[in-house]
């Protein structure tokens, strides 16, 4: 198929992005409307690239939601594979793995950030209406790509049975996305008094010791209310 069209669009992307770094450049304060300028040029400027990607999604989603049971079941976890098999999750999922790779920088941190929450909460929403089995879930979770890990933390969130310490200190000091980070924080948060001794001062070391980036970001806010809980 001819995609001249595509490149036609990266093309235009390209000038709108343009003209919103050089406004930038010169505005002390870009404001929403600049901010949202930049987004639309840097998704216009990697259609060429993004759409036909995301159209093989489309085409083979089932594909995709096999090989994700396939390898979920080979890493010893066919009890999760058999329940997440036929669900949306695993569209999410790969719609993220997509966007993770072709949307890269602190630009699109936004979008990245959206669609992770979205596969969070349909996670969490899944996990309140199944029985999934805890053990599985910490097993597949060390391996696990980004997207899958944020889809278990996602049902984690969902059913407190299936919340693993060790994992949470994984997605805390080593995660493989910032909103992965986020998401376990959020974990912690919520179920510290849950915890044993032992388990909230591996957490709590583990907080100590991870990279939350900026002060006023909102895994140090998460942290911050940790930190100020009674136990």
């Amino acid at each position: 198929m001819n995609r001249w069209w595509l490149w036609a669009v990266g093309g235009v992307g390209g000038v709108v992005l343009a003209v919103a770094g050089w406004k930038t450049f010169f505005s002390p304060d870009p404001g929403a409307a600049l901010i949202v300028l930049v987004v639309t040029g840097g998704l216009l400027l990697v259609s060429p690239f993004l759409l036909p990607r995301l159209e093989a999604l489309v085409l083979g989603v089932d594909g995709f939601q096999l090989r994700l049971v396939r390898e979920m079941a080979q890493h010893g976890a066919p009890e999760t594979a058999r329940l997440l098999d036929n669900t949306e999750l695993a569209e999410i999922a790969q719609a993220y793995g997509v966007i993770h790779t072709q949307l890269v920088g602190g630009t699109f941190y936004t979008v990245r950030k959206q669609v992770q929450d979205h596969l969070a909460a349909r996670a969490a929403a899944f996990a309140s209406q199944r029985t999934f089995n805890p053990d599985e879930v910490k097993l597949l979770f060390p391996t696990a790509s980004g997207p899958v890990r944020v889809l278990l933390l996602g049902l984690m969130q969902g059913d407190p049975r299936l919340v693993d310490v060790a994992s949470l200190a994984e997605a805390i000091t080593v995660p493989v996305t910032r909103n992965e980070q986020y998401q376990a924080l959020v974990l912690v948060e919520r179920n510290l008094r849950r915890f044993s001794e032992a388990d909230r001062a591996t957490l709590m070391a583990a907080i100590d010791s991870a990279d939350l980036g900026r002060d006023d970001s909102d895994r140090q806010k998460i942290v911050d209310q940790i930190r100020a809980l009674p136990l």
